[in-house]
């Protein structure tokens, strides 16, 4: 029986061996397998790229970035890199990869390359079949890059089935997506007024509102208007969840964002239509937007009346908890950055020594404390300049 029991033991034990060699080599197979990535030339005039793919019967892809380009690097590190997705590209393209140069600069220009990173298919001959913007996964790279060697569904191909009057929504809202993902802009928004033009109320159907719910950017919009005024006609049709979503990722951007833009807001029509339109919905997130809006609208022609502004929305306690440290903060920062205005520098001076008593962390006291320096230098208060430079001094850690 012990005999028994031991080389039960033994093969066990040879089992367990066999299991663990097995799953260190499958680790160092896995930790070598992704060695290849997509073979690119570099900065490589057009016309050798057409010929060498002319030479092998292939296409051409063409990268534009830069080595300072965050989602360009992430993409040749994460993408381009991957055994699969490098061995598809190069058995189909010749590639080439555009950072800086008179060549980039001619074929951005020849090709409508803004931003980056860009990336192009081309024909052989140097016809544009699709142009993709920006950061993608990789199963989505895939899923583009086979679009763009499909005739009938790559940008060029959509650009000529809408041309001859093709208007399915199946089609519209695979047209529309390609020239968001092409960043084609002004076309898009031709497209999508064209697409919704007619009475408003269409957009209570389905393949309009997928339309205006993935396409329409503009919070002044004749259908954002109307959705927001009919929300519970829309909240049946499509769900609150829903469409509350929608209003807030188009209105949410341009509200809270107005009180940063380098801009004039007040002589912007579409600022002030929204401001308007704000001022008078019982929308629910309305006054949480209005106390950005109402101040941006005196941002660089009237500070004072901007600091006016935000201190209303103090006196009434419009904005509570966290959010108010970080209302006042921002709003002193703008104050002290964008005016020299010496009747409007001390509101920001007041809000600056209302919230420090109630700041805990200290690496947020001591960017507060060197916005009262500023503030005291654009007012001349150097005398106090060097009592807040001590404060200041006791947050840092002595070397």
């Amino acid at each position: 029986v012990t005999m028994h029991v031991t080389q039960k033991k033994k093969q066990i034990m040879k089992r367990l061996l066999l299991v663990l060699v097995t799953f260190c080599l499958g680790a160092t197979m896995v930790a070598t397998a992704q060695n290849r990535k997509i073979q690119m030339g570099l900065h490589m005039p057009l016309d050798e790229v057409l010929a060498k793919a002319q030479a092998e019967n292939k296409y051409v892809f063409l990268d534009f970035g830069s080595p300072r380009c965050k989602p360009c690097l992430w993409l040749k590190a994460n993408v381009f890199t991957i055994d699969s997705i490098a061995d598809w590209v190069n058995e189909r393209f010749v590639s080439c990869d555009y950072q800086e140069g008179e060549e980039k600069k001619r074929l951005s220009k020849k090709y409508g390359v803004v931003g980056e990173p860009v990336l192009l298919i081309l024909d052989n001959k140097g016809n544009l079949m699709h142009k993709m913007v920006g950061k993608c996964e990789p199963a989505e790279f895939m899923r583009r890059f086979r679009q763009g060697l499909d005739p009938e569904n790559n940008l060029t191909g959509q650009h000529a089935r809408y041309a001859k009057g093709e208007r399915s929504p199946e089609f519209m809202l695979s047209y529309l997506e390609s020239l968001h993902i092409a960043r084609e802009t002004d076309k898009l928004k031709e497209v999508v007024e064209l697409y919704l033009a007619g009475p408003v109320e269409k957009i209570k159907e389905k393949k309009y509102w997928d339309v205006f719910d993935r396409f329409v950017e503009s919070p002044v919009s004749r259908e954002m208007k109307y959705v927001m005024d009919n929300r519970p006609v829309f909240y049946e049709l499509f769900g609150k969840k829903a469409v509350d979503a929608k209003i807030d990722r188009t209105i949410d951007p341009v509200a809270r964002y107005a009180i940063f833009g380098p801009k004039a807001n007040e002589k912007e029509p579409e600022f002030m239509e929204l401001l308007t339109y704000l001022q008078n919905t019982d929308y629910e997130k309305a006054t949480e937007w209005l106390v950005y809006m109402v101040p941006a609208r005196h941002k660089f022609t009237n500070f004072v009346a901007m600091a006016q502004e935000i201190d209303n929305v103090l006196k009434f306690n419009l904005v509570k908890g966290p959010a108010k440290q970080t209302y006042m903060k921002m709003m002193a920062e703008q104050i002290v950055w964008y005016s020299n205005d010496n009747n409007a520098l001390p509101y920001a001076l007041n809000w600056i020594n209302n919230l420090l008593p109630t700041l805990t962390d200290d690496e947020t006291k001591k960017s507060v404390l060197y916005t009262k320096v500023s503030i005291l230098k654009k007012l001349g208060k150097d005398e106090d300049v060097q009592e807040v430079q001590t404060e200041i001094s006791k947050l840092t850690p002595q070397s």
